[in-house]
């Protein structure tokens, strides 16, 4: 399994007790779950929840451990639908791996020349090619404003209608370029690399993540 950067923090605030019940609403490759059942032993269950398929399909299947390949938007009628017995703390640890960034080939890193989907589960959601091609120019400059707080948002936007119009922009390095023309040099030469945020934006924009976010903390605290 994965070994999570903060595994530590997480066991410190769970402060997960022998037989007692978890949700991982966001289960990755498995780290923090594997934490959590060696803590909760000898009849804690972690309900493992993970929108990528990809991701899920790693996971080593254990007799404490439920796995769910959907969205953790649904947690109620997921804890509801498995019979999950009585739940002690739920985790979300929100954002990307580093193996998605490097192995998933679906467009999430802007250092590797890969198609623009950037969706967690390519079977849902709208990926990042729908939305560079078709979504109007201030659609685009309102989600890297909200979601990346790009300063250049307005020229990026703009500089992407005008490119698809002669070509439409499906791969990482396509926009790269894009991005590069739409800010200024000194932009370029900043540690944080400009495409960062416009990457994010998209991210966010594909999977729902902010939305999704808004309707599970409701449903964490009513399970709680």
């Amino acid at each position: 399994m994965h070994v999570p950067v903060l595994k530590q923090e997480v066991l410190e605030y769970l402060d997960p007790k022998p037989n007692e019940n978890f949700v991982d609403a966001t289960l990755g490759f498995g780290g923090h779950t594997e934490a959590i059942l060696e803590k909760t032993g000898p009849r804690g269950k972690v309900l493992g929840i993970e929108w990528d398929p990809e991701a899920i399909s790693r996971i080593s299947k254990q007799e404490r451990l439920i796995l769910v390949n959907d969205s953790y938007s649904h947690l109620e009628e997921i804890v509801k639908r498995e019979k999950f017995p009585k739940i002690s703390g739920i985790l979300f640890d929100l954002g990307m791996s580093s193996s998605q960034l490097e192995e998933s080939k679906r467009g999430f890193s802007f250092q590797k020349n890969e198609v623009l989907d950037m969706r967690f589960n390519p079977e849902h959601g709208l990926d990042a090619k729908k939305i560079l091609n078709f979504w109007s120019r201030f659609d685009i400059q309102g989600i890297l404003k909200d979601y990346g707080e790009e300063q250049f948002a307005e020229s990026i936007a703009r500089h992407i209608v005008e490119a698809r119009k002669r070509s439409p922009i499906v791969r990482t390095f396509q926009l790269v370029e894009v991005i590069k023309a739409a800010t200024p040099k000194w932009y370029h030469r900043k540690k944080l690399h400009p495409a960062t945020k416009t990457f994010q934006a998209l991210r966010i924009a594909s999977n729902n993540e902010l939305e999704n976010l808004k309707a599970v903390l409701p449903q964490a605290v009513s399970l709680l």
